[in-house]
């Protein structure tokens, strides 16, 4: 039984500890949608005394209306003038802002040790280019080629979602862009995060040095798209509710292209939460209308959860499809102790492993310089500067084509992971890299010649209501026979993207439950795992699990949901569970959305050649050549001089 707020008060003034239980904390900010105009919002908003604070980030009809007389934080919600409100016929919905717990995807590291470009940090930067001396290079994502070919994210804006940015950081102030910045927290536009002794909010400031870190300056870090726009959205730093998320993820859509976000619900393996209506709409408002009506582009840090045997797929940010979800590796291949995985993770970066592992260098408070930037918090701003090059390169990708690209040109290259598998389109994939380790330069040169992907269609397969009850130590299958909607020219789908499984279940112990999806090709995807402190007796409602593996694979055929359920000893009884319904949401296209994969060299390309003029070096036998064998192809750009600004 759920614990209702008043309780969860009491319990806490009695001094008894219920770890499970959490109090709704209320705040005094209301959202309202009213059609009419601002002047019709400003009339009902004086009319029940409150203030109209304007719209809601840049969705249509919604209003920030706030009351000073309400309690700021209270466990109980408002019984007063907004049930009025509701009764005017120009309002369609009024919601009491709840707090919404959210935390930064770093983590705090104890006992740390603490031929381009002059800034001192650059021969450090062991994630953007090897040293001189390196024998063998394994942590290349050949940002550098990217930038040789001339990329290197100019007239592309990135904002960082977070605590603030510290503008006037040497190495961000050259980039700083104001119109993707605002403060949410402070209610004005300046995003200057907000100083104490233990600089908490160090954090969007390090984000943003990944990503628009000026270059050559003599100052600190290199940016991986260092002629990039940067901006911040001050939006960690107090109360998150839905509509502070809404405001964020909807910021200047035709302005801003890349929003990075490296926050996310508690990855304390125990809690299930993602975007409420509001950011939802954010979400598919972005997507639908921003850049243009290229569709914003959403970089999301997969979770840090790791240790707590998290799972990223009980995150709605990372589960969903609008997001780029992006996995951490260390810079050897190896699994970081904090990594969740999840079917949902479209591709990996690097950030830190073990404490003797480098970390990531990059801007911080205080106009200084760090060496120890971690988690997936330093993975996703990779992202973000990685797609920036992209979007230079080209600037008409849809949101969809980025993702594609991305599905396309990841590569396994080093990564260690027990599950990889190649799916039935070709595509290596695994739970904790998605389709592996980003590739700035294969980005770009697919980005050059893209031709935009056909339409998405949407196929909502019938829903399964047959009730199977899920027995301890037993599993539950349940087959459904997919047409991928042949019978509707609208929604057929043939070739697959994201594959959605929307399923209510009931269930004594969450944390017990583990779910399985194969698809018609065979390809098995998890989108749960067993998770040790998630004693919850609220199972999942309507609860949408994503899965890529599928992806580039056919739709039609028989699909396998299966249910596992293993009892901790945690659990002392056995009260079975019950599957109640399921569904499956079938996203892609009718055609093909473009020619086989074996158009991608999958050998690597020559990035630099040490040979006199007429000679060409051939990586893999370290010989001076004359002509390329087959499966490379010349690059005369790489081997010219090449001045950065």
């Amino acid at each position: 039984m759920a614990c209702r707020p008043l309780l969860c008060l009491l319990t806490v003034l009695l001094g008894i500890l219920v770890p499970t239980c959490w109090a709704r904390v209320y705040t005094n900010h209301w959202a309202v949608r009213i059609k009419g105009g601002a002047q019709e919002a400003d009339r009902i908003a004086s009319k029940y005394g409150y203030v109209n604070m304007g719209k809601i980030g840049s969705l249509q009809d919604y209003y920030h209306f706030y009351h000073s007389r309400t309690f700021k934080r209270s466990v109980l919600s408002s019984r007063g003038t907004h049930n009025f409100i509701s009764m005017e016929p120009k309002v369609e919905w009024i919601e009491q802002q709840v707090v919404k717990k959210r935390t930064k995807r770093d983590y705090k590291v104890t006992n740390i040790h603490s031929a381009y470009f002059n800034d001192p940090k650059w021969p450090s930067m062991w994630y953007i280019h090897c040293s001189e001396n390196a024998h063998h290079c394994q942590s290349d994502m050949n940002i550098v080629g990217a930038w040789k070919r001339g990329y290197t994210g100019k007239n592309v804006i990135v904002t960082i979602l977070d605590d603030g940015i510290e503008r006037n950081h040497p190495d961000l102030m050259q980039n700083y862009d104001p119109l993707a910045s605002t403060d949410i927290n402070g209610n004005d536009y300046d995003p200057m995060p907000r100083y104490d002794a233990s600089n908490e909010n160090k954090h969007g400031t390090r984000c943003a040095g990944e990503v628009a870190a000026t270059a050559n300056n003599s100052h600190c870090t290199v940016g991986i798209a260092f002629n990039a726009k940067i901006g911040g959205v001050r939006m960690l730093d107090g109360d998150v509710t839905d509509m502070v998320e809404a405001k964020s993820l909807s910021l200047n859509p035709q302005h801003v292209h890349i929003y990075s976000a490296s926050w996310g619900p508690d990855d304390d393996g125990k809690t299930v939460d993602g975007p409420a209506s509001l950011a939802r709409d954010a979400f598919e408002n972005g997507i639908r209308t921003g850049r243009r009506g290229y569709g914003s582009i959403f970089v999301w840090a997969s979770g840090n959860g790791g240790r707590s045997r998290d799972h990223c797929s009980c995150d709605g940010y990372t589960n969903s499809i609008y997001t780029i979800s992006i996995s951490s590796t260390t810079e050897s291949g190896k699994k970081p102790w904090y990594l969740e995985e999840c079917a949902s993770t479209l591709a990996t970066t690097y950030s830190s492993g073990e404490s003797y592992d480098r970390k990531v260098i990059t801007t911080d408070l205080r106009q200084r310089c760090t060496d120890s930037h971690t988690g997936t918090s330093a993975s996703a701003p990779m992202a973000a500067g990685i797609i920036a090059l992209a979007l230079e390169a080209n600037p008409f990708l849809t949101w969809r084509d980025v993702q594609h690209i991305i599905v396309r040109t990841s590569r396994q290259r080093h990564l260690n992971a027990p599950d990889w598998k190649t799916n039935a389109a070709g595509h290596k994939v695994s739970h904790l890299y998605g389709f592996g380790l980003m590739d700035a330069e294969a980005m770009v040169i697919e980005a050059e010649k893209w031709t935009t992907v056909p339409a998405q269609h949407i196929c909502v397969e019938n829903t399964d209501r047959q009730i199977k009850t899920i027995r301890p130590d037993n599993v539950v299958r349940s087959v459904y026979k997919a047409t991928g909607c042949a019978d509707n020219v609208n929604h057929h789908v043939i070739y697959l993207e994201h594959v959605v499984v929307r399923i209510t279940i009931t269930h004594p112990r969450r944390g017990d439950l583990a779910i399985y999806l194969t698809s018609p090709s065979g390809t098995r995807s998890q989108l749960l795992a067993n998770r040790l402190f998630d004693h919850s007796m609220e199972g999942f409602k309507n609860w949408e699990f994503m899965t890529t593996h599928c992806w580039g694979e056919k739709a039609s055929g028989d699909w396998i949901l299966e249910i596992y359920d293993t009892p901790s000893q945690l659990r002392n009884f056995k009260t079975p569970g019950k599957l109640k319904e399921w569904s499956l949401v079938l996203y892609g296209t009718s055609i093909q959305p473009y020619s086989p994969r074996n158009d991608v060299p999958k050998v690597e390309r020559v990035r630099s050649s040490p040979c006199k003029p007429g000679y060409y070096l051939n990586e893999e036998t370290n010989i001076c050549i004359t002509n390329c064998p087959d499966g490379f192809y010349l690059n005369e750009s790489m081997f010219s001089s090449h001045q950065y600004p």
